[in-house]
């Protein structure tokens, strides 16, 4: 199975299409249903939209890196970018109704977190890492399902020909 993957895409939002490929290559290998696909999707989508505007400013120069790898029955997506990181604990809570709703600061951060099963930063804060705990990278449940799935079609293959 995959285990590990990187891409780079320069700091525009048109390369952001390749965000969407990269995941659904991903979500392929490891059998990811369209909802789980689509959690995914949106939380990565919004990092790297971060990493491209606030950390490397559109600059066209400075890359986004995306990596993929597992550990312990997660899938997990780090954004790295080239721009000098930020402190996490200092973006407000959009959620808090002493704040003007109509900003849009830490809307983005509070999306990834509530769709992601943890997520952390780098002590520089120009990482963020998504993690998402998927039953479908448990290599023996997969072999398991495999196996029923051919021991089922050869049945009925023999079913039909008799």
């Amino acid at each position: 199975m995959l285990k590990k993957r990187t891409i780079q895409i320069s700091s525009s939002l048109t390369e952001l299409y390749k965000i969407e490929e990269f995941v659904e290559q991903i979500s392929d290998v490891y059998n990811i249903n369209n909802n789980y696909y689509s959690t995914i999707l949106i939380s990565l989508d919004e990092a790297v939209r971060n990493a491209i505007e606030h950390g490397n400013n559109f600059d066209k120069q400075k890359k986004v890196e995306i990596a993929f790898t597992t550990a312990k029955g997660e899938l997990i997506f780090s954004v790295s970018d080239q721009g000098n990181g930020f402190d996490a604990s200092s973006i407000v809570d959009p959620t808090d109704p002493l704040i003007n709703q109509d900003l849009d600061a830490g809307k983005g951060l509070f999306l990834m977190e509530q769709l992601s099963d943890n997520m952390t930063f780098s002590s520089l804060g120009n990482t963020v890492s998504l993690h998402f705990k998927v039953s479908s990278i448990n290599k023996e449940l997969s072999v398991l399902r495999s196996t029923a799935l051919q021991s089922y079609f050869q049945e009925t293959k023999q079913t039909i020909s008799v």
